[in-house]
C-alpha cells in the first residue's frame, strides 16, 4: 500500500480503517464497530466489472475492489508473519500430574 505521492496514498486510508473496523478481534471478541454501535457492520457487497453503465461509476468501484483485495492480501501475509515469529519460540510439552516445574520468572518494570 505504498506510492509515490501522498495523495494517492491517502485514498487507502478509508478502505485501511473500514477493514480494520469490522475484523474480528479475538482481545474483544467482536469487531470495533460492534462496541460502540451494538450491531454488526455492514456488509460489504463485491462489485464485478461491468454492473454499472456509467464508465466513471465502473472505474471508481473497480479501483476500490483491486484495494481491498490489496488490503486483504497484505494482512494475510502479515498475520502469517506474526503466526510464524510466535510458533518460533514455542515448544509443545506434555506434564502430568504430579511432575515438578520450574519456572523462570522476570518481573516487569511498569
Amino acid at each position: 500500500m505504498t506510492s509515490e505521492t501522498l495523495d494517492q496514498r491517502y485514498q487507502w486510508l478509508p478502505l485501511a480503517e473500514w477493514w480494520y473496523n469490522t475484523s474480528y478481534h479475538s482481545s474483544i471478541k467482536s469487531t470495533p464497530f460492534e462496541v460502540p454501535y451494538g450491531q454488526n457492520p455492514p456488509i460489504h457487497i463485491r462489485y464485478l466489472p461491468k454492473d454499472s453503465n456509467i464508465e466513471a461509476v465502473d472505474i471508481q468501484l473497480t479501483k476500490r475492489e483491486d484495494r481491498l483485495k490489496t488490503i486483504k492480501d497484505n494482512l494475510k501475509v502479515a498475520q502469517h508473519r506474526m503466526t510464524q515469529l510466535a510458533n518460533k519460540k514455542h515448544s509443545e510439552r506434555i506434564f502430568k500430574i504430579g511432575n515438578w516445574v520450574y519456572l523462570k520468572l522476570q518481573p516487569y518494570r511498569q
